[in-house]
């Protein structure tokens, strides 16, 4: 089989990562994005390597065969998932499992997100609603057309055929605000679901958000009533 690198962890077992499926997660490395609050920040760059050692794809998918009647799906979450050179691969090798796949991806590279979708290779997409997509060039370093390629992908998913999906937003204090959660809700109008996720200050990228604690449950509660009349089911997650 062929060599996979920047495969860095393994779960089993989930019972939250993949909505209505018992599955296993599947992480990698890389992301094109430097959010201050990200949770998998030892997954953001080439420094990974030095840390943590490559799965090898053959163990995985023999552990994957192991827990057949155990799963429904698998989840692809990282870092970036859409950056790593070898995702189509990674997608094909599992496919013959016959497990739903799920990717958790920002949504920036919408070119691939499209060809993934078309050739059958997701099941479900995750995509990220970091903030209003006009701020994501000031806060997160992100490409000049970030937006552009955010809209694309939500555009795209608004027809797509033969893919679930669902838009996540991290509620992180002092950075998600109102007018973001409606900026968002009326850009992904007519979603079928978006969740909104409370802020854990746990092996947080920035030290200074690590001291920061999260919104009381009545502001997110105050934000769902935002999204609420734009899309179809707004959760909430983490409270």
């Amino acid at each position: 089989m062929h060599v996979i690198q920047g495969i860095k962890g393994f779960l089993g077992t989930s019972l939250i990562d993949f909505p209505g499926r018992v599955a296993a997660v599947i992480f990698v490395s890389g992301c094109n994005l430097r959010c201050p609050f990200c949770h998998n920040s030892r997954l953001l760059g080439n420094e990974i390597d030095l840390e943590l050692e490559d799965l090898p794809l053959e163990e995985l998918i023999r552990g994957l065969e192991r827990r057949r009647k155990l799963l429904d799906g698998v989840v692809v979450t990282g870092g970036e998932p859409t950056v790593h050179p070898q995702l189509t691969y990674l997608l094909r090798s599992l496919r013959p499992l016959g497990l739903d796949i799920k990717l958790d991806t920002n949504g920036l590279k919408s070119t691939l997100l499209k060809i993934l979708v078309k050739e059958g290779l997701v099941d479900y997409l995750a995509v990220d609603m970091k903030l209003a997509p006009e701020r994501y060039s000031r806060i997160f370093g992100a490409p000049q057309d970030a937006a552009e390629r955010l809209l694309e992908t939500v555009d795209f998913l608004r027809t797509a055929q033969g893919v679930e999906y669902e838009y996540r937003t991290t509620c992180v204090p002092g950075l998600v605000q109102e007018e973001d959660i409606r900026q968002i809700a009326r850009i992904i109008s007519g979603a079928p679901a978006y969740y909104l996720q409370q802020y854990i200050p746990t092996f947080v990228a920035d030290p200074d958000l690590a001291a920061r604690p999260p919104y009381p449950s009545e502001v997110l509660e105050r934000f769902r009533e935002i999204a609420r009349p734009f899309v179809q089911e707004v959760g909430l997650r983490n409270l």
